[in-house]
């Protein structure tokens, strides 16, 4: 016979945590390609939404081969060191909810 509690325990099971490098390495290739569309973006001509995200990577000319060198690679590591502090506080919260 079943019963609600098992239901009830699978709806508040909180022992699953987060890979810290599986979120690093996504966290930074994601704002890496991120930024790579955004500099595509550049030689659109309507497209100047885009420079806002550039510029916060690098202070080279929106479309030169600086900006994408130096804003892929301050993006790549700003990504994963948001990915990673994601899944270490994300980690660390669900601790809480564990009896």
């Amino acid at each position: 016979m079943a019963t609600a509690t098992s239901v009830a325990f699978s709806a508040t099971d909180h022992r699953h945590s987060l890979s810290v490098i599986r979120l690093l390495v996504t966290g930074g290739f994601t704002a890496a390609i991120v930024f790579l569309l955004c500099w595509i973006g550049t030689f659109i001509p309507f497209a100047s939404p885009t420079h806002a995200y550039i510029g916060l990577f690098t202070s080279a000319d929106y479309s030169s081969e600086r900006a994408l060198v130096e804003g892929f690679c301050w993006s790549l590591l700003f990504g994963g060191l948001v990915g990673a502090v994601f899944a270490l506080i994300y980690n660390a919260i669900g601790r809480f909810g564990r009896e």
